[in-house]
């Protein structure tokens, strides 16, 4: 099996590879022929096809992982012939008392065990210290001095952090991914078509040629940094460990919603422009004069959007709002429509809307007033691309905070969000901003 590196070096010669194709038939002021078009198909791939590089990028998320996973067995601490990691019991004042969140299947509360006692071994707990050693849980990087610096913590943990951001992410649930193989990248990104001319006979045919430009990623590092009593019992592990996994995960789920929709190009959000600032004014509908509250807006609204949505080959529109603007927009519109019974209104409506699925963003305004953007229709996947440099990388550091008898918990992500097909001053692109009255 090929490494992560050879394999991302892969995929970047094939993208210079692509890059050149283009660079020569734009320096000879001609079209792509049809073998290099054929061989630029090949590698980015054809609609309902994969190319070489998202093939080539799915190995590469493989051999990372197995890597990561190898890297981790490595580190451990083999003083003392220590056990295999998940030969244990889990004392009984330590089982959780409620369902975990950040901890999935049926090692749930094992993984959550182990990561707990690591973090508390890292906090100073003696006892820790040794039931991580004899379990090979703790790593050998802080050399079993965690005021030195940091230690990366157990994959269960960290595995546990990446399902729930997942989970708890709507932008880079939709969007397109990309895995970056250095800190910026350059996508290809076809602008327009040739086009077909009625011709006269003995005329001249009029010249077209397909135009293509770039899509520019660069990663930007996103960071928490939280505190943890030392104080805390290792019968309090579990839930030590399943409250600092899901906290992580939410403040990174929350900034990357916060980037893709609201971002307005200042540091607050990376310098990322999302799509509350970047549409055309093709991409937009603005409700009527007068609408602007959530009790004032009619379906009309709605329908505009739906009309101005291009029907691309393979489009999955989506309706993004916030969920109390769903209940005091869309489904107060349902229930209005007529025909409900006593049994209708017991239940809750579904959660779609125009024949569309409706997809909750708390980032997104939950309130309506003048000129507010409050949703979005469309298809995230071909309106923007997310770019990965590196997944979410997590340590604990006690030397920070040592004067407080605290442990600093670290995590940090790197990516760039594009928001790159935004429409024209009259045409919409794949996703509608919906907008109230002024």
């Amino acid at each position: 099996m090929k490494s992560a590196k050879a394999l991302g070096e892969e995929i970047q010669a094939l993208q210079s590879k692509v890059q050149a194709i283009q660079a020569v038939a734009t320096q000879e002021g001609r079209e792509l022929l049809e073998d290099e078009q054929t061989e630029i198909d090949s590698i980015l791939g054809t609609e309902g096809k994969a190319g070489q590089i998202e093939n080539l990028s799915k190995q590469r998320e493989r051999a990372i992982k197995i890597e990561q996973a190898v890297s981790n067995t490595v580190r451990q601490v083999v003083d003392n012939q220590p056990s295999e990691v998940g030969n244990f019991k889990i004392p009984a004042k330590a089982k959780a008392v409620r369902q975990l969140k950040a901890f999935k299947g049926p090692d749930a509360e094992r993984d959550a065990y182990a990561s707990g006692q690591f973090i508390n071994a890292v906090l100073g707990s003696d006892k820790s210290k040794q039931w991580c050693r004899d379990h090979g849980v703790l790593n050998a990087m802080g050399e079993n001095n965690d005021l030195n610096g940091g230690a990366l913590v157990p994959v269960q943990f960290e595995n546990s952090v990446i399902s729930l951001l997942e989970e708890y992410g709507v932008f880079a649930r939709y969007a397109r991914n990309y895995p970056m193989t250095s800190d910026s990248a350059t996508l290809p990104r076809r602008v327009g078509g040739l086009t077909a001319y009625a011709v006269g006979e003995n005329a001249e045919i009029t010249n077209s040629d397909a135009t293509v430009n770039q899509v520019n990623l660069t990663a930007r590092k996103f960071a928490t940094l939280t505190k943890v009593s030392s104080e805390l019992s290792e019968d309090a592990a579990i839930a030590l460990a399943d409250m600092l996994a899901s906290e992580i995960a939410y403040a990174h789920a929350v900034k990357q919603d916060s980037c893709g929709f609201l971002g307005d190009g200042l540091p607050t959000y990376g310098n990322i422009v999302g799509l509350a600032n970047v549409l055309a004014a093709g991409s937009v509908s603005t409700a009527a004069a007068g609408q602007n509250t959530a009790a004032g807006l009619t379906i009309a609204v709605f329908q505009d959007a739906v009309s101005k949505l291009p029907q691309y080959p393979g489009i999955r529109p989506v309706w993004f709002c916030h969920s109390a603007v769903y209940w005091n927009v869309l489904a107060r519109l349902q229930f209005a429509a007529g025909g409900n019974t006593v049994m209708d209104l017991a239940g809750a409506p579904m959660q779609q809307f125009m024949g569309f699925p409706v997809v909750f963003s708390q980032t997104l305004p939950s309130s309506i007033s003048g000129s507010t953007k409050f949703a979005y229709f469309g298809d995230l996947g071909l309106a923007c691309t997310m770019g990965m440099r590196r997944s979410l990388t997590i340590k604990s550091d006690a030397s920070r905070y040592v004067d407080f008898d605290q442990i600093g918990v670290f995590s940090n992500i790197r990516y760039d969000i594009n928001i790159h097909e935004i429409g024209t001053a009259s045409v919409s692109g794949p996703i509608v901003q919906l907008k109230a009255a002024a």
